[in-house]
């Protein structure tokens, strides 16, 4: 039997998110053990790809209608798939039929999370999922935290017997403890920030109303007055409307002790200047920035309406874990945190324990027993792909 022949089908695989971040370190790992790793997708970094050992397969991207060219993306990877004799297809919710399904969001739970309402069915994505759940276009669904599979099982009816949790990776040799005093006072100066300012900062990909940036700006306008003229306050990421941010900052009293900075490849270093980092989400399905905060050794304020707040179960971190962000509830617990030098200690202490386990490699490792479960039922149904 000859190398086993991986098909990944994703509309854009850049490395410019958590879901891309993923495909490029599975196909390291599964080139590095012989697999034949494919790529088939409308935006590829086909150069980065090549270097992770996988092949590209670009196909033309449809720019109109929402459902049309989900419907468009889907047709030509099937193609992909058919012509090209895959043992195992694993989708990423771009395509309505696939051996492996790695769902990275829930639209609908988030959608009403950050709205209050439910998610209109104009909605493109929404359609796409809520078709491929309810028609079960998977032999094996995995998803990224236990909070998506308790909204897939109870909104969609998914057998919970389909669906196996893997939590998102973290690579250990960037995100790790002890770089404060060197990455993180050079970080500091870089920013402006006095070393005796306390620094506390919320990091995302982009998306800020789904990542609470409203709530923290509110919390933080909640602080006593002497602690929040002390403080300093960084918020990272994509945002192509800054402007409401900056009023809710200016009301809060920040001032020019705020600062808005777009995302960094560099992010540790970032990390590592925090007092305390604060992800108030109102819904997130993992949250790659608090498991490499927790990394880093930053001490965190999330919620449980946050995935990666499952590898803090049963730490000193459970009373700081609300049901749901609130921007009292933050405030207080900010205060609290920025107070007290013992329990910020014992946090820093915590994260890195918490998440030591959950690298790249013991992601890899479950992605790949579940992908071996699904080929061996396959082969003994001599199903074709």
């Amino acid at each position: 039997m000859g190398p086993v022949k991986l098909l990944v089908a994703a509309r854009s695989v850049r490395g410019l998110t958590g879901t891309e971040t993923t495909v490029f370190e599975q196909a390291r790992r599964f080139a590095a053990l012989g697999w034949e790793y494919h790529v088939c997708g409308e935006r590829l970094d086909a150069e980065r790809l090549r270097a992770a050992g996988a092949a590209a397969h670009r196909v033309p991207r449809w720019p109109w209608g929402s459902r049309l060219k989900r419907r468009v993306f889907d047709a030509l990877a099937s193609r992909v798939a058919a012509r090209g004799g895959f043992d195992l297809v694993c989708g990423h919710g771009d395509t309505f039929r696939q051996d492996v399904l790695s769902l990275h969001n829930c639209v609908h739970a988030a959608h009403e999370a950050v709205h209050g309402t439910p998610l209109p069915d104009s909605s493109g994505p929404g359609w796409m999922h809520a078709r491929i759940l309810r028609e079960r276009g998977f032999r094996l669904l995995i998803a990224n935290s236990e909070l998506m599979r308790r909204d897939v099982v109870a909104r969609f009816g998914v057998p919970a017997g389909l669906v196996e949790v893997v939590h998102p990776g973290h690579d250990p040799r960037r995100f790790r403890p002890g770089g404060r005093a060197e990455l993180g006072a050079a970080a500091r100066r870089e920013l402006g920030v006095p070393a005796e300012a306390p620094l506390v900062g919320l990091i995302t990909s982009g998306d800020f109303r789904k990542r609470g940036v409203p709530l923290f700006l509110e919390a933080l306008a909640r602080l006593d007055a002497g602690l929040r003229g002390k403080l300093r306050v960084l918020v990272l990421g994509s945002e192509s409307r800054l402007g409401p941010y900056r009023r809710l900052a200016g009301e809060a009293g920040l001032g020019e002790r705020i600062l808005f900075l777009p995302p960094d490849p560099r992010v540790e270093r970032f990390y590592h200047a925090l007092d305390v980092y604060c992800h108030p989400a109102l819904y997130e399905e993992f949250g790659q920035s608090v498991q490499e905060a927790l990394a880093c050794g930053t001490p965190v304020l999330a919620s449980r309406r946050v995935g990666a707040a499952e590898l803090l179960e049963g730490t000193v971190y459970g009373e700081l874990l609300p049901e749901r962000p609130e921007a009292v509830r933050l405030s207080s617990d900010l205060t609290r945190l920025l107070g007290d030098a013992a329990l910020r200690s014992a946090l820093r202490n915590t994260g890195p324990v918490a998440v030591k386990g959950n690298t790249w490699d013991s992601n890899f490792a479950k992605t790949r027993g579940l992908f071996e479960k699904v080929l061996e039922e396959k082969t003994k149904r001599n199903v074709v792909p």
